[in-house]
């Protein structure tokens, strides 16, 4: 069985569509965050809207028990290393605007398992000139326990829970599953059935309830693509449910950034600028010239 788990492995690392990746721990504990820049069409209210998006990469313990970031005294077996995700997404709709950003919290490690990137928990919190919304889900064993805080009566407060069924996922957690960071976790050409839980934003503009849907992942081969004056080689992947599809383009070379995507819906991001950089020691004045480099509104 050993044998046949080695032949495995060494198919897939040597699967075209797939370079081999350098030690996680020797890019991503560096002490710094990585920060890309996107140009972004959101559709809101059947017209298409100009916006741009920051997707925030960044490592960090966070406590096995209350699911909180570390910021004291914590014994090691009470500590678990994720990569954390922050999503922002900045959009006007006529006279007001939406500030939006989900927050995604994965294993690097694993959790409960030995399979690395495990989702631990997803936020979003949403805000525009109406009022904030706020949502949280957790995993919690097998299930999915959230809890939606809403200013819309319609929408309240309110728990919702899931069962997790082998093949879940969760699209705002894929951004960090198909960068593929500790190595391959599909080859090129493969498709999978999987039972998928919408982003946190989709399901608030939609304002449907939470659930599971029957959708597949798959991951095509290497392609070269241009983003505004810059050329990438690109491994797509693509996400559907019935009615709905989103491909996202993954860098090929190491550390696999997001370069574009497009969705069925009319949305789309591209990439302006990626940098790594200690953001949170950045806020001074001077620093806003960080913001004209990654090409986004001071």
């Amino acid at each position: 069985m050993r044998l046949v788990n080695t032949l495995v492995l060494l198919m897939v690392a040597t699967a075209p569509g797939w370079t081999a990746s350098p030690d996680f721990y020797g890019h991503w504990a560096d002490g710094k965050a990585e920060i890309s820049s996107y140009r972004v069409v959101q559709p809101r209210y059947r017209e298409e809207r100009a916006g741009y998006g920051v997707m925030i990469f960044v490592t960090e313990d966070m406590n096995r028990n209350t699911m909180i970031k570390v910021e004291s005294p914590t014994p090691k077996e009470d500590r678990l290393y994720v990569l954390k995700l922050n999503n922002v997404l900045k959009f006007t709709t006529g006279i007001y605007d939406y500030s939006v950003m989900t927050s995604v919290f994965s294993a690097v490690e694993g959790n409960k398992g030995n399979t690395p990137f495990e989702l631990v928990k997803v936020n979003l919190s949403s805000q525009e000139w109406c009022g904030h919304v706020f949502d949280e889900a957790r995993v919690v064993d097998d299930r999915l326990e959230g809890e939606l805080n809403s200013y819309f009566e319609r929408e309240g407060k309110h728990r919702y829970s899931l069962d997790l069924p082998s093949g879940f996922e969760n699209e705002d957690h894929l951004l960090i599953r198909i960068r593929e960071l500790k190595g391959p976790i599909m080859v090129s050409g493969e498709s999978r059935d999987i039972s998928l839980m919408r982003s946190l934003w989709s399901i608030r503009t939609r304002h449907r309830p939470h659930s599971l849907v029957s959708g597949k992942v798959s991951k095509g081969s290497t392609e070269a693509i241009s983003v505004g004056e810059d050329a990438y080689q690109v491994i797509p992947w693509t996400m559907s449910t019935e009615g709905w599809e989103k491909r996202i383009w993954v860098e090929e070379a190491y550390p696999h950034r997001i370069v574009k995507w497009e969705d069925s819906e009319g949305g789309s991001g591209e990439l302006i600028k990626t940098v790594r950089a200690p953001y949170w020691s950045m806020k001074k004045d001077t620093d806003l010239v960080h913001r004209d480099h990654l090409g986004i509104p001071r």
